[in-house]
C-alpha cells in the first residue's frame, strides 16, 4: 500500500510537471513556472514633485543684459516660465535686488499674487514695483537680478550659528495632510520645492532713439 502511495504521488508530480512545461523546439523545452494570486499594488504617486524654472525660455535671454530706464526707451521686463508637474500647485516667487546667501535683507521686490494651476508650465512675471526700484540702481554696477519660485509658501525661519546666535534665512513649507479618520489616521508630511534663476544687470539711464 505504501509503494502504492508513493506511485500515485509521484506520478501526479510528474503530470503536474508535463503540463508546465511547453515544448518550443524538437531539442529545447521551456517551463511556465507557477504563479501566484498575489496582486502586486502599485506604488502611490508622489504627494509633490519638484518644480524647475525653464532656462531657454526666460526674459532676458542673455544672462548678461542692459536694463534701458531712458528717455523713449521700452520699460524692462523680466520673466520665467516655471514648469510644476503638479498642474493644481499654485507658484509664488520673491524678486530680489543682490541678495546675499540666506536671501534676507537686501532689496527684496514685491513677490506679486502666487500664479494658480491649471497648467504644468507658467509664466512668472516681474511684478512692476521691483522694475521700478531696479532702476534706483544708477552705479553703473552689473546687480544680481534673482527670482526664487516654490510650489508652496516663503516662511522666514532660523538656526544657529557657530556660536549660537540667531541666523534667519528664507525657507519654504508646505502643509501636511491627514488621510483615513480618527486613530486609523495618519498626517503625510509634504515637501515643498524651489528653483531659482539669476542676471546680471546694468542699469542704463541713457536715452533710447
Amino acid at each position: 500500500m505504501n509503494r502504492l502511495n508513493f506511485l500515485c504521488t509521484h506520478g501526479r508530480k510528474r503530470v503536474a510537471t508535463m503540463l508546465l512545461c511547453l515544448c518550443v523546439t524538437g531539442t529545447q523545452m521551456a517551463c511556465l513556472l507557477p504563479q501566484d494570486d498575489q496582486i502586486i499594488t502599485p506604488l502611490p504617486q508622489p504627494a509633490n514633485r519638484p518644480l524647475r524654472v525653464l532656462p531657454g525660455l526666460a526674459v532676458p535671454e542673455q544672462r548678461e543684459a542692459i536694463a534701458r530706464y531712458g528717455t523713449n526707451c521700452a520699460r524692462p521686463v523680466f520673466s520665467v516660465k516655471v514648469e510644476d508637474p503638479n498642474v493644481e500647485d499654485k507658484i509664488a516667487a520673491l524678486w530680489f535686488i543682490d541678495p546675499i546667501e540666506r536671501y534676507i535683507g537686501g532689496v527684496p521686490g514685491n513677490p506679486g499674487t502666487p500664479v494658480s494651476g491649471g497648467s504644468t508650465i507658467r509664466d512668472i512675471r516681474v511684478p512692476s514695483q521691483f522694475i521700478t526700484t531696479l532702476g534706483t540702481f544708477t552705479d553703473g554696477r552689473k546687480h544680481r537680478v534673482e527670482v526664487v519660485v516654490t510650489d508652496g509658501d516663503f516662511i522666514e525661519n532660523q538656526r544657529n550659528d557657530a556660536e549660537g546666535n540667531p541666523l534667519p534665512f528664507l525657507d519654504i513649507t508646505r502643509p501636511s495632510f491627514r488621510t483615513g479618520t480618527g486613530d486609523a489616521g495618519v498626517v503625510i508630511s509634504v515637501p515643498a520645492y524651489r528653483d531659482d534663476y539669476v542676471w546680471l544687470v546694468e542699469v542704463d539711464t541713457r536715452p533710447c532713439q
